[in-house]
């Protein structure tokens, strides 16, 4: 395999790929029909063949029900689907356009790389990651890395200066949402906070101009008493054209849309004016989490500024954001949107393979032509051949709070109601050791459990229900304790790695029995992965 890693940015709508070229640029590697981007939809055929991005995407509104779109909702959910009469994870769905990315940028540049970084959003948390990177395994692909989408489009964007500046990355892509406060300069990236939502993007707003269209159509044509939202095919014909309406909009102050029902016939214009009026809530939600994000910074390192916010994602194109943004006070800057994040990847890419880590300057380390070794025996770059690729080092925090089930009392006097207690909380640097200590509720008690939860909403509920389980059942349980008297002491001790890893310990000092229990990290098993991984790699796929 080629030296040479891909940076891939695994969107909930559109995917693409970017490479670090001769020059020492990362660029993006067009798919088969010359697109930067290619949707991340799947169409399944009938004679078992999967067609991936455009013509999936066309063939999606016809055939809705052999289709599959917005899967990166549903990384890290036990989440089945089923096509043809086969069954797919959300893992293996991201495999398959993956794979189908990675051999049209093969074909593309006569190729043979296999190695590649794949972004996730800044809130995903360690199941979501894990799942991700087993879509990259399923794929046959090396993942060098995960990194987050944000640190990747600071990376491409703005640490190739000396200076320490304090970013702000508000990334609005298609299907999800994330705005992260990033300070960075050449060579490091230091996330201060996150914030997001994962069911927030553009594919919201299309169906909020899906609504206007639909509802001025009815009312022109005086169609109040014969719905035609019920009738499939003008659904399916309305859902195609919104997109695009969408797009107009982005530069034009009003779009016009014919449509037919049942004989009659409207020319429907909508404004953008409407629009905005329609989805000024969903906007409004964006800047909320980005005033919350800038707070929770603030807290942390009191007299923080932005010196810059960047527009990151397809839909931050819509001119709405921006103005919205201004009136909030900030000063927003365009950039590439929905390619910043692919680019940004690839070349933390580049510098986290072995042979390009050395420091040094520009006039070292290249995967193009190469001179003798130097004295630790690593190649060293031919006159001309550009710029040297840099470790980048990234400090992270973390993304959701992790906390443990105790139980308190009820209305009764009886220890009988479970409630989750954070002991780490969204946004704490990493790595990091909590210590806390609890207590037995009952005399006599001879077992003591104590489950790790991840949090599951954008906030942190004491309810379990609202939570991720993390690790239970016996794996969280000591058994066989002397019959402790209420109110013995319990050592309990939360560790998360850099990599956002939690390992859950709970000592009874008396006996010194214990458990130490690692969170789950995926809902795959490593069979259920090496299986998906052959199905994967037989099964013939096209743009």
């Amino acid at each position: 395999m080629s030296e040479k890693v891909y940076g891939i940015d695994l969107g909930t709508t559109y995917s693409a790929v970017a490479l670090v070229n001769e020059t020492g640029m990362a660029e993006i590697v067009k798919n088969f029909i010359g697109e930067d981007a290619t949707p991340s939809v799947l169409y399944f055929e009938d004679d078992g063949s999967v067609v991936v991005g455009s013509q999936a995407k066309q063939t999606q509104v016809s055939d809705p029900e052999n289709s599959c779109s917005l899967i990166k909702r549903h990384m890290g959910e036990e989440y089945p689907l089923e096509f043809r009469g086969a069954t797919y994870t959300p893992e293996s769905i991201s495999a398959i356009i993956l794979k189908e990315l990675v051999n049209s940028a093969n074909s593309q540049n006569g190729l043979n790389i296999n190695k590649a970084i794949i972004t996730v959003p800044a809130y995903f948390g360690i199941q979501e990651r894990a799942a991700t990177r087993q879509a990259g395994e399923m794929a046959g692909l090396d993942v060098v890395g995960i990194i987050p989408e944000p640190v990747a489009a600071a990376i491409s964007l703005g640490t190739r200066q000396e200076q320490l500046q304090t970013l702000l990355v508000f990334d609005l892509g298609g299907g999800t949402f994330d705005t992260t406060v990033i300070k960075a300069r050449s060579g490091e990236v230091d996330v201060v906070a996150i914030d997001g939502n994962r069911m927030l993007g553009g594919a919201d707003w299309d169906r909020r101009l899906e609504d206007l269209f639909l509802q001025k159509f009815v009312t022109q044509c005086g169609l109040e008493d014969d719905d035609p939202s019920m009738d499939d095919d003008f659904m399916i014909e309305l859902k195609v054209k919104v997109e695009d309406q969408k797009k107009m909009l982005t530069v034009r102050p009003a779009t016009k849309l014919r449509l037919s029902y049942q004989g009659k016939t409207g020319t429907i214009e909508v404004t953008r004016a409407e629009f905005e009026a329609a989805t000024a809530d969903l906007v409004a939600q964006t800047v909320e989490i980005t005033n919350r994000a800038i707070a929770t910074a603030k807290d942390k390192d009191p007299g923080l500024e932005i010196d810059r916010l960047l527009l990151v994602g397809g839909s931050s194109r819509m001119p709405m954001i921006e103005e919205s943004l201004r009136g909030a006070g900030f000063e927003p800057e365009r950039t590439d949107f929905d390619l910043s994040v692919a680019k940004g990847a690839s070349v933390f890419g580049l510098g986290e393979l072995p042979e390009y880590q050395f420091g040094g300057n520009a006039s070292e380390a290249s995967d193009t032509e190469t001179t003798g070794g130097g004295p630790d025996n690593r190649p060293r770059v031919a006159p001309g051949a550009g710029p040297a690729p840099t470790k980048t080092i990234v400090t992270n925090v973390l993304s959701r709070g992790l906390g443990v089930e105790f139980v308190r009392q009820g209305p009764t006097g009886e220890w009988d109601q479970p409630y989750v207690a954070f002991l780490a909380h969204a946004n704490d640097r990493l790595p990091l050791t909590i210590t806390t200590e609890a207590a037995t509720v009952m005399e006599n008690q001879e077992t003591v459990s104590a489950d790790l939860y991840e949090q599951g909403g954008e906030i942190e509920s004491e309810d379990p229900a609202d939570n991720k389980t993390m690790a239970g059942g016996d794996s969280t349980t000591i058994h066989g304790l002397p019959k402790l008297p209420a109110g013995s002491p319990l050592q309990i001790s939360l560790e998360v790695s850099e990599e956002g890893i939690a390992t859950l310990v709970v000592t009874e000092p008396t006996s010194s029995r214990s458990f130490r229990a690692e969170g789950s990290v995926a809902v795959l098993s490593k069979d259920e992965v090496a299986k998906a991984k052959v199905r994967i790699a037989l099964l013939p796929t096209s743009s």
